[in-house]
């Protein structure tokens, strides 16, 4: 008969180890089940969130998708798996948030975004866009809105800073701002913010603050009467002969001839007028009556033009080529048509003066025209240019339109500024 034995029970040397559970970690808690990690890459959130080292790199990099369903890379800075996998996550969960607010999940501050704006500016200036105007920003950008917001998010510009810079910036200038200033430094600063949308580093939907452009109003420059001007160009004759070094003496002739060039023209004091060389000028034929004007070609802040002189530039211009050496035994005639490179304004060394400004203030204290007797303003080298405005509308000889054009400004701007003008000009059907 057959014994009922029950099996040996396994001694304890017999049963297998139990291996104790494994720690818990970040990077653990959302591993993909089905697919096996490998050494270097690791998949976190549903496969959305990949860390992965590069090669001769210990360093985690992430790597994850967001609403464009693009790739996006980024450094976890961290050697521990544990770490990097923490630092992704909140990588990750910020950019999704960022991306809701529309903004761009890497973040720029505002000296990196405006060092951009400087090369698009300068790329303009290169290729002949409004020289002036964005040699302007550039200088604003350097000087005022680098140092101030420069190491600031630009999402993160508030009113109360905008409201701290304008103190800070006028502290500076040791002034009140004009409002034309204001608009340059608003300009400039949206130019910036302007780049920021278009290159994605910020959504166009994300409030921001702005710059105010309210200053302190501009006064009206005093401008020549038509007696004081007559006296001025008189004047300038016998003034333009002296002077007590070599030098005055060639600024005083020089200086003549860029009053009298200035007058006839409109055009700006300054570098539109300074840039000007002979090859710019030329005679403009009227075929209808046979008429020839002289036309002069001008850069300035508002871009390129032609402007048409007055008939009596021309004695400027002869005694301008009179005195350069390059030119002797040539008629104004041939000067013009040869079309030589060379500065309409320098000194017999070849050099151009940087400035009329100086010589300007000397002629009116000589002239005792430096004060405006209505206004106690002292002129400058502009009101040249109001004067030519002031007396083509109050004359009567030209619309507004073609002054417009013809100074490089718009009929706005223009309408702003001599409205003011309206009842002296329709004098003769008002009385």
């Amino acid at each position: 008969m057959r014994k009922n034995t029950l099996p040996a029970f396994p001694s304890s040397a017999n049963i297998p180890p139990i291996n104790p559970a494994p720690s818990t970690n970040i990077h653990q808690l959302y591993v993909v089940p089905t697919q096996k990690p490998t050494p270097n890459i690791h998949r976190l959130r549903e496969g959305e969130l990949i860390l992965y080292k590069r090669d001769r790199s210990d360093v985690w990099q992430a790597r994850f998708k967001l609403f464009d369903r693009k790739w996006h890379s980024i450094s976890t800075k961290h050697h521990n798996l544990e770490f990097a996998s923490r630092a992704a996550c909140e990588i990750y969960d910020e950019a999704r948030f960022r991306e809701r607010m529309g903004v761009s999940f890497t973040r720029r501050k505002f000296d990196a975004i405006a060092k951009e704006t400087l090369k698009e500016l300068e790329d303009e200036i290169d290729a002949g866009i409004k020289a002036m105007t964005n040699k302007d920003y550039i200088r604003v950008i350097n000087k005022y809105l680098i140092p101030f917001f420069g190491k600031r998010f630009i999402e993160n510009i508030k009113a109360e800073h905008m409201r701290e810079y304008e103190i800070w910036r006028n502290s500076l200038m040791k002034r009140t701002p004009l409002a034309s200033t204001l608009a340059t430094h608003s300009s400039a600063y949206n130019r910036i913010i302007s780049l920021a949308v278009q290159r994605g580093y910020i959504s166009a939907q994300v409030p921001l603050a702005h710059l105010s452009r309210r200053g302190a109003k501009g006064k009206s420059r005093p401008a020549f009467s038509r007696a004081e001007l007559d006296y001025l160009l008189n004047f300038l004759k016998d003034y333009s002969l002296g002077g007590h070094s070599a030098l005055a003496k060639e600024m005083r002739l020089l200086s003549r001839d860029y009053i009298e060039l200035l007058i006839s023209t409109g055009m700006r004091s300054g570098k539109e007028s300074l840039n000007i060389h002979w090859k710019h000028i030329e005679w403009y034929v009227d075929h209808k009556t046979d008429k020839r004007y002289l036309r002069i070609w001008v850069s300035g802040k508002t871009g390129a033009r032609y402007l048409i002189a007055k008939h009596y530039a021309e004695a400027a211009l002869q005694r301008l080529a009179n005195r350069e050496k390059a030119f002797t035994g040539l008629t104004l005639d041939e000067v013009l048509r040869k079309k030589y490179n060379i500065p309409l304004f320098r000194l017999s060394d070849g050099t151009q003066p940087k400035s009329f400004h100086t010589t300007f203030q000397w002629l009116m204290k000589a002239s005792g025209l430096l004060k405006d007797t209505a206004t106690g303003q002292n002129r400058t080298l502009y009101s040249l240019r109001h004067t030519y405005a002031t007396m083509a509308l109050i004359e009567g000889n030209m619309d507004v339109h073609t002054l417009a054009k013809q100074m490089g400004t718009s009929v706005g701007m223009l309408e702003r500024h001599y409205s003011k003008m309206t009842a002296t000009l329709a004098a003769e059907r008002l009385a």
